[in-house]
């Protein structure tokens, strides 16, 4: 685990992290955007997401995928991208004696990326059929309806990342050009570089392989963003959003308003959020699953973002006992917003969370997800040992402040996909 790193502005404004990790053999280069559905209009929205997929679709050296895509699995290596609310990612891993070609490869991607209208109409098929293959999948797509409810239509952050099948039906390549020029450009590009390498050749790499046709501006909302302006999700009172869909096993998904990327309490909710519901050990999986044989999955988590973020617990549950899961989930809720969790619980938690993060940063495409979306989100790093110091401090008084704070009956939000018509029974327990 490295907490080394290093921080460069280059001259077209790129920001470059290199973090060394001299015992692997392999470089790990990822370069984020701040650009996804949070920052799009609703006429523009799924166009950050398309956007990521037409940069595998050929360069001006690479004049298309079979070229690209031979050219990297010859050099066996891991390649991908993906686009989220707030950041569009592109990443190459590869053995580190390819540096140069994994340099060269994605500054070309980002850079020289043709948008052929050919590719472009292909390309619109290919990203409906992802989009139909998601809300085929209720385990993933009660995710999107939750924030859609919780965020509402008039919050960008209610967006969905890929769209709807008009907006991707109408866009144009000048639409795409146009986009592409407003948020892809030097000063906007996060280039992080783990792994085995040389720090002098890849900063020279990076200089000569990313040349940006523009010097763009960075959009006002994305720094104010960096830079901790909070928000309040104001609620008053329970939502439900339901969707009618025939299938076997229902899928749920209930929470509350939380914290930011930058609220110190995030570190205490983490602390809470591994032993009420992240492993099999917890209290979610033991008293609802184990117990009651109520469900296959259940499981909480945290999603945050730079100015708000959620709590919340997800289900896949037994369709003709669901009435009894959330009542069962609510009681589990009362009970830890009563009494708190033990001292027992806190040393557990703590070592959860200590020891995931041993495991994950023994790998370099963690550590590079590690270092750079800190720094493109929140402006700033705090290395893996200080961020254990932080975890290592919380109190058990502390934690069990978070959760008065976070459990509030008044502002709990669910979403369910299932064989479900009437929503009496559902608004009945959520009061």
């Amino acid at each position: 685990m490295s907490n080394d790193y290093k921080i460069q502005k280059l001259e077209n404004g790129l920001n470059l992290i290199t973090v060394k990790v001299d015992n692997v053999n392999t470089v790990n280069t990822i370069v984020y955007f701040p650009v996804g559905s949070r920052y799009e209009s609703s006429a523009d929205n799924g166009i950050s997401h398309f956007i990521e997929h037409m940069m595998f679709k050929g360069t001006i050296n690479r004049p298309n995928t079979l070229v690209l895509s031979t050219e990297l699995d010859s050099m066996g290596a891991i390649y991908n991208a993906y686009t989220s609310k707030d950041m569009t990612a592109y990443y190459i891993k590869s053995s580190k004696g390819d540096v140069k070609k994994n340099i060269e490869i994605l500054g070309d991607m980002i850079c020289n990326s043709k948008f052929d209208i050919d590719e472009i109409n292909k390309e619109r098929g290919v990203i409906i059929q992802e989009m139909k293959k998601y809300e085929d999948l209720p385990e993933y797509y009660v995710e999107d309806i939750f924030e859609q409810l919780v965020f509402g239509e008039k919050d960008k952050l209610g967006q969905l990342i890929i769209g709807n099948e008009n907006n991707l039906k109408s866009f144009t390549r000048d639409q795409f050009i146009n986009y592409k020029n407003t948020h892809y450009f030097g000063s906007n590009a996060f280039v992080c570089i783990v792994g085995n390498f040389d720090d002098n050749e890849v900063t020279e790499l990076v200089k000569n392989n990313f040349k940006f046709q523009i010097n763009g501006e960075r959009d006002g909302e994305v720094e104010k963003l960096r830079t901790n302006e909070k928000r309040i999700l104001e609620q008053f009172e329970p939502k439900l959003k339901m969707l009618y869909k025939d299938i076997e096993q229902a899928h749920l998904k209930l929470g509350f308003p939380a914290f930011s990327y930058f609220d110190k309490e995030t570190f205490a909710l983490s602390l809470f959020s591994a032993v009420f519901g992240e492993c099999m050990s917890s209290r979610l999986f033991i008293n609802i699953r184990e117990k009651e044989g109520l469900c296959y999955n259940i499981y909480s988590s945290m999603d945050r973002y730079q100015d708000c973020g959620l709590f919340s617990i997800n289900s896949g549950l037994d369709k003709t006992r669901i009435y009894e899961a959330i009542d069962l989930i609510k009681k589990e809720l009362n009970e830890v917003l009563k009494n708190g969790i033990t001292l027992d619980e806190l040393n557990k938690a703590k070592s959860i969370i200590l020891g995931r993060m041993d495991v994950a940063l023994e790998d370099t495409s963690n550590v590079a997800e590690f270092y750079g979306r800190q720094y493109l989100l929140q402006n700033k790093i705090i290395t893996p040992d200080e961020k254990k110091d932080i975890i290592k401090k919380v109190t058990l008084d502390e934690i069990n402040d978070i959760i008065k704070k976070v459990i509030d009956f008044n502002k709990i939000n669910m979403a369910i996909i299932g064989p479900y018509k009437d929503s009496a029974k559902f608004e009945e327990l959520l009061k």
